[in-house]
């Protein structure tokens, strides 16, 4: 059975995309813009200063897969999406004590929300470099292609 064109170039852009996404973690940005490191992100539980990086999880949730045309990246953390695109979000501070240092005073503070803002740390995402990949690739299957009918044309 004859080679899918199709099938050929979204199997080497998902292989492609994959690798040039994960190395924006290795450079700590996307494509050379760096990620912007707030005072929990500047060091991980190993002492290592690591932006997006602290055991990993993310960075291994994120999956590639060709659906239909189209080479579509998942991940099953929530937070993933939050971390490469940026944004407000909230968070309910349970009810705990507080002891100043000072005077040795306790108080107790109720349970609310907090608004919070999480920079945009992209790692997945449309730019120069993968269009200029995808371009490539595209031409290379283009002229295996071509050279596999141009095979066959001269087998007859």
């Amino acid at each position: 059975m004859p080679r899918n064109i199709y099938d050929d170039i979204l199997r080497d852009a998902r292989v492609k995309l994959t690798e040039m996404f994960n190395n924006n973690f290795r450079e700590q940005g996307f494509f050379g813009q760096k990620w912007v490191a707030t005072k929990v992100s500047k060091v991980n539980k190993r002492g290592a200063g690591s932006i997006l990086i602290v055991t990993g999880a993310m960075r291994r949730s994120i999956r590639s897969m060709v659906q239909g045309m189209a080479v579509v990246f998942t991940s099953n953390l929530p937070y993933t999406a939050l971390h490469n695109e940026g944004g407000n979000f909230s968070v309910t501070v349970r009810a705990h004590s507080r002891t100043n240092r000072k005077t040795g005073n306790t108080t107790t503070v109720s349970s609310h929300t907090r608004r919070m803002s999480m920079p945009q740390r992209q790692f997945i995402g449309d730019h120069e470099k993968v269009q200029q990949a995808l371009g490539d690739i595209v031409y290379k299957n283009l002229q295996e292609f071509s050279q596999r009918l141009a095979d066959n044309f001269n087998r007859r």
